[in-house]
């Protein structure tokens, strides 16, 4: 149920994890990376993960990138004796960050002192790039991340998710981006099509609740339900409100009776999940969540916030609010799910302005995270002013 552009997480405090971290990254690795380049991943986990190996609470996180363009390698640590950049003291040859530096396609670092270091590192297909195309309006980076100890642990599927998109200018509109970002939840207890058992119920045995053979129906934020929403989100046009596109999502999924959301057990089900909806071109950002999800248009030195109404996809049918503010060229959008707290706070203090964006989103889950919970982080940078040069 973990999305491929989920990144799965090491905690890497033995010799035992490296090898743990070297075997996912050949999973992920696997149809996306021919075998030199797979080769080159699987040295560069090797001494990412060394180099983290005795780092307080040092963390390797693995993902796919969402874009197809490669794998992407995150780390961190939390050393309190963090002064500067770390020292280049590899223990053999080819390993440690010098190692890494060499081995990566793309090579960003982040030292806050006192705190501890960000790294990120990603290998790409030949040919491939991973820079923000030409015309896209804002550089996008996000860091999503499942609860410690994955599917038993959540009791049900990875239901974070995020989206973003642009669609070409019409006429005088102009070019217009939209992001989706999901906050899940599942039920324990919820039966899910092919799963042989949930929470030790089998399908079929009579124990779980729920209607006809005594199965919960499927209809909390599946991974199909997720598509279904991002495909809304993906086909409206361009300068179609926030709020509209929220209630096109839920009257969506009221409509389609597969769904079981007549009935209000169901409804309950698919009703806790959250939703937030960001509208922006090069200037401003319109802006509608519904429950858990918050965010903030970072300036240098202001916080200007993103409001949420307490409301969910299945509850409280009033119009959603909405937060319209202005952007400009070098501003951020920080937009996270629940479990974090004072992250554009962070983002400043961090001082994570000029810092990419996916790197930006490590930091902050690494510092600004309250509880254990499926976590993602979604960092958006105004980049109209390197549209309207190119353009020229």
């Amino acid at each position: 149920m973990f999305p491929d552009h989920g990144h799965r997480r090491i905690a890497v405090a033995s010799p035992g994890d490296i090898a743990t971290a070297r075997r996912i990254a050949e999973e992920r690795a696997d149809g996306v990376l021919a075998a030199d380049e797979a080769a080159r991943l699987d040295s560069l986990v090797a001494a990412l993960a060394g180099h983290v190996l005795d780092r307080p609470d040092g963390t390797l996180l693995i993902a796919r990138m969402r874009s197809g363009a490669g794998i992407e390698c995150l780390a961190y640590d939390r050393d309190p004796g963090t002064t500067d950049l770390p020292a280049a003291t590899p223990r053999a040859p080819g390993t440690g960050l010098e190692a890494v530096r060499a081995l990566a396609d793309r090579f960003h670092i982040h030292v806050t002192p006192g705190i501890g270091s960000a790294l990120l590192a990603r290998v790409l297909r030949p040919g491939a790039t991973d820079a923000p195309p030409a015309d896209a309006m804002a550089q996008v980076g996000a860091v999503t991340i499942e609860r410690t100890g994955g599917e038993t642990a959540r009791c049900g599927p990875f239901i974070d998710h995020w989206f973003v998109g642009c669609a070409p200018a019409r006429g005088q509109d102009g070019p217009c981006g939209i992001a989706l970002l999901i906050d899940g939840d599942a039920v324990a207890g919820d039966k899910l099509p092919g799963d042989a058992a949930v929470d030790g119920k089998a399908a079929g045995d009579g124990t779980a609740t729920g209607s006809g053979n005594g199965v919960e129906p499927a209809t909390a934020m599946t991974p199909a339900v997720v598509r279904q929403v991002e495909a809304i989100v993906a086909a409206t046009v361009p300068g179609l409100p926030a709020p509209m596109v929220v209630n096109a999502i839920r009257r969506d999924l009221m409509g389609r009776p597969e769904l079981g959301l007549s009935h209000d057990r169901e409804l309950t089900q698919i009703g806790r999940s959250a939703l937030a909806v960001l509208r922006f071109d090069g200037t401003a950002v319109d802006y509608t969540a519904l429950g858990t999800l918050a965010g903030a248009v970072v300036r240098r030195h202001e916080i200007l916030a993103l409001g949420a109404r307490w409301a969910m996809v299945g509850f409280n049918p009033q119009a959603p609010a909405s937060v319209h503010l202005l952007w400009g060229p070098g501003e951020h959008v920080v937009l996270h799910t629940g479990g974090c707290a004072r992250l554009p706070a962070l983002f400043i203090h961090r001082d994570l302005h000029e810092v990419e964006p996916t790197l930006a989103a490590l930091v902050l889950l690494r510092d600004g995270v309250v509880r254990d919970d499926d976590h993602t982080v979604l960092v958006l940078r105004n980049r109209i002013d390197r549209v309207s040069a190119s353009a020229g």
